[in-house]
């Protein structure tokens, strides 16, 4: 048996367009921001393009990003999308060009299905644990990483997965992401307040699905951490990266879902900055 828990309808013709990308962009350069956030793209998903007329919007995007110095940061927060070739269009106009990706727990497998073979995965699992989540975010770290940069190209150098049972953030040594844990509790936090629709946390409306310990990988022999009350954000570095892991108080009594992965994004990103 299933059961829905959202259904989300909307029409919408200037979104999928990004109609405000150029007043956007002529504004740009007098705000001077820290940091560019690009979201909401999956409003482009199965819309009735004209042919070529989505590439020509995404290049605009891209030319938007690559018109900014390389001191201010960019992140690009991921949506579901089904259809291929608009995550393809993304993986070439788009993804190189951020610094950051967010993603949640299924579009974490999509992506690296995609960039690995070529489709998007049909199925994937809604309660993954921690160490598959670390497993598969080491593996796309590093294959974004180890691509020829092109002109304008950005290295990635922060990962954040938002997951229903916990938060991971994988963030390069020397780096311009600062405040690594802070940003990673904040975010758990997010998620409470933002699905129960309270700015005040009520234990009693909560609870934590997470094992009292969890190994950093599938491999065999991986070390296994445990969480503490007094200390409940996990940090660690690994090669030329830090992890940093926080569990998520789930919200029992759901006030809203949707948005969730936007606020929780940029609760960590604030910190970050």
């Amino acid at each position: 048996m299933f059961f829905l828990y959202r259904y989300i309808v909307h029409s919408d013709s200037h979104n999928p367009m990004i109609d405000s990308l150029e007043d956007f962009k002529s504004q740009l350069e007098g705000f001077k921001p820290d940091l560019l956030v690009i979201g909401g793209l999956q409003m482009m998903d199965s819309f009735p393009f004209k042919q070529g007329q989505r590439e020509s919007r995404l290049k605009a995007l891209q030319e938007t990003i690559l018109s900014m110095d390389q001191k201010i940061g960019c992140h690009f927060e991921m949506a579901s999308f089904v259809e291929q070739d608009l995550m393809r269009d993304l993986l070439e106009y788009v993804i190189p060009y951020s610094d950051s990706l967010g993603m949640n727990e299924q579009e974490l497998p999509n992506l690296l299905s995609l960039i690995k073979g070529g489709n998007i995965t049909v199925l994937s699992d809604p309660y993954p644990r921690v160490a598959s989540i670390l497993d598969q975010m080491r593996e796309l770290y590093k294959l974004l990483r180890s691509q020829e940069p092109k002109m304008g190209q950005r290295p990635l150098t922060r990962l954040h997965v938002h997951t229903l049972a916990f938060q991971a953030m994988m963030v390069t040594k020397g780096s311009m992401w600062k405040n690594t844990m802070s940003a990673t509790a904040k975010a758990s936090l997010t998620a409470n307040r933002h699905v129960c629709g309270s700015a005040r946390i009520d234990t009693r409306k909560a609870k934590l699905i997470m094992d009292e310990s969890f190994s950093v990988s599938r491999e065999v022999g991986s070390q296994r951490i445990p969480f503490k009350e007094s200390r409940p954000v996990s940090c660690w570095e690994e090669e030329t990266y830090e992890i940093c892991l926080a569990p998520v108080l789930v919200c029992t009594e759901v006030f809203q879902t949707a948005g969730g992965g936007d606020n929780i994004s940029a609760a960590g990103l604030v910190l970050q900055i």
